[in-house]
């Protein structure tokens, strides 16, 4: 399996557990608990942001081949 793929499926984990936190912000009550809630799925947002430049920055690399013979030359 790829980097790119490993990194696909945990980015889809991660953003179905970003839903549920969404889903059951909408039951809690507490105001300290509502707060200690909402701090956990703003550190999980951050960390789905961090993986999906990570994620992008692989699919816009340059393929191998292109690294090894440049598109243009150098005389």
């Amino acid at each position: 399996m790829k980097e790119l793929d490993i990194l696909q499926d945990i980015l889809a984990y991660r953003i179905s557990g970003q839903l549920k936190y969404n889903s059951k912000m909408i039951h809690i009550r507490n105001p300290e608990a509502r707060q200690i809630f909402t701090q956990l799925r703003d550190d999980e947002m951050r960390s789905i942001v961090k993986l999906q430049q990570k994620v992008e920055g692989i699919k816009e690399a340059p393929f191998i081949p292109s690294k090894i013979f440049p598109s243009r030359v150098r005389l």
